[in-house]
């Protein structure tokens, strides 16, 4: 548990935090200061206050998607790893607020007999993140079951009905806004059904995906086209620049082997976009996002 250093009207907040506390990529450095509400009312008020005042700032989850760049360090930070989470199920449906670990969400909805989330499971991302990049895994996106999202926007709170979102690949149309919650509607099944997707799912991504810090595909898939192939195929796998590595086992992971800075992995990044455009005149677009 990190030590907290201070707060301000209430809330936890840390100067010159570590980046490996606030992003899975574990990579070397520090940033301003995050702050760590412990609920909604916390987040939404240091939302506007930031928003109003102009204050570069930025919203984050587990960071299991994000690579901090010299010039991120110099933003402030929201972190909702430590907000309560909140899921309330009725009948079929479920609302969930945006600090829930998409595994802690697949536990719950298990204990409901509820079939939904076991694709998506092994994501280790929160509600709120998931829904803005419409993560996805094993052929099923976080979108499929959304009934309503609600955001906070010009400091007004607004419930946004499905059909009025766009959602497409790693992508949607969540911008300059605050993802509160999400209504999904779920199907009821079997306990041992829902289970057993997962774990042979789990399986999977155990045999193909690299084990150490990273923070899950650097690329998107382009159509018709795999990013691990593409990479690997112009002979990137393993190569290595600094603590930073192309997994030997999945080229589209960037691997922190263990103290890397952001130049090591976005070097390997800019790598892959160069070779794979060389070859197959392909460019290659990142999943995660650079702040």
């Amino acid at each position: 548990m990190k030590k907290i250093k201070s707060q301000f009207y209430g809330i936890d907040f840390v100067k010159d935090e570590k980046i490996q506390n606030i992003s899975t990529y574990h990579n070397k450095g520090h940033v301003k200061c995050v702050f760590y509400p412990k609920n909604s009312k916390q987040l939404i008020f240091l939302y506007n206050l930031f928003s109003i005042n102009k204050i570069p700032f930025k919203v984050i989850g587990n960071g299991s998607n994000i690579l901090i760049s010299p010039k991120g360090k110099n933003y402030f930070y929201i972190s909702t790893k430590n907000m309560r989470h909140y899921i309330r199920f009725n009948k079929n449906y479920c609302t969930i607020n945006c600090s829930c670990p998409i595994s802690f969400v697949y536990q719950k909805c298990l204990a409901n007999s509820l079939s939904g989330f076991e694709n998506i499971a092994g994501i280790p991302g929160t509600i709120g993140g998931a829904i803005k990049m419409n993560a996805g895994s094993f052929g099923s996106n976080i979108s499929e079951n959304i009934e309503y999202v609600k955001i906070l926007k010009n400091n007004k709170i607004t419930k946004i009905k499905k059909e009025n979102l766009n959602f497409g690949y790693r992508n949607s149309s969540f911008k300059n806004c605050l993802i509160l919650s999400a209504r999904f509607k779920l199907i009821k099944k079997d306990q041992n059904t829902i289970q057993q997707v997962f774990l042979k799912n789990l399986s999977l991504r155990s045999e193909k995906q690299p084990r150490g810090y990273s923070c899950g595909s650097v690329f998107k898939n382009p159509q018709h086209y795999s990013a691990g192939f593409l990479i690997e195929s112009c002979g990137l796998k393993g190569k290595q620049k600094g603590e930073a590595q192309i997994s030997s086992k999945h080229a589209n992971f960037i691997i922190n082997k263990q103290n890397a800075d952001y130049q090591d992995i976005k070097y390997l990044i800019n790598l892959c976009k160069k070779e794979v455009y060389k070859k197959y005149k392909i460019k290659l677009k990142c999943e995660i996002e650079i702040i």
